[in-house]
């Protein structure tokens, strides 16, 4: 069942990617493979990382599965309700880098790019560069690192969840892209946003139970 709930869990922690997307399809700012792939590749690196170190962290919590559970769907909650009291159309993120300034430059650039997706077009050409494709990718990636250590807490192995981050940032950037060029229209980004929160409560939900 772990296989599962990696691929739910890939899904919900890149949906947020998916209204990056279309906010970019909306812009007509391109996103070519290499760059999309560097940004999955990133987050597929980060989510490892993280659920490796709450794995090894539950080895000495005897009530790891219940905290990493609760920690999943108190990362939901938060999206969700987050997202409906923010005035600004903001990806998923962790909060303090949405509500803080930070004076070091390149934890500045971050905050910025988590406020406006369109700014990690750095140099205003209409297409996201591999080198720009890295700085989104690092604040797509915050989104991973609280799940996939709630995750590893429950004891879900790193290697699944990585690859299922990695496939779904693919997708849904991409997915996501081609919706917002179509439609010409935001309404998604902030939806798939509070669908992500909802996927991560029902996902906390079924690790409690299970």
């Amino acid at each position: 069942m772990h296989i599962i709930s990696a691929l739910f869990l890939g899904l919900a922690a890149n949906l947020d990617n998916f209204g990056v997307g279309v906010s970019y399809g909306v812009q007509k700012i391109r996103i070519p493979f290499l760059s999309n792939f560097s940004i999955a590749l990133l987050s597929g690196i980060v989510t490892f990382i993280s659920v490796l170190s709450g794995h090894l962290l539950s080895q000495f919590m005897t009530e790891a599965n219940l905290l990493g559970a609760l920690m999943i769907v108190v990362i939901g909650v938060w999206v969700m309700v987050q997202k409906s009291i923010s005035d600004n159309n903001l990806p998923a993120a962790i909060p303090v880098m949405k509500t803080y300034s930070v004076a070091i430059k390149p934890l500045s650039c971050i905050v910025q790019i988590t406020k406006n997706p369109s700014l990690a077009d750095l140099d205003a050409n209409g297409i996201i560069s591999t080198k720009e494709a890295m700085a989104l990718g690092l604040t797509l990636s915050f989104n991973c690192i609280a799940t996939g250590v709630g995750a590893g807490l429950t004891g879900l192995t790193p290697l699944p969840l990585a690859i299922s981050v990695f496939i779904f940032s693919m997708v849904t950037i991409s997915s996501g892209y081609w919706t917002g060029w179509k439609t010409a229209s935001n309404r998604l980004e902030s939806l798939s946003q509070k669908f992500s929160g909802a996927l991560l409560v029902l996902m906390g939900i079924y690790e409690l139970l299970h």
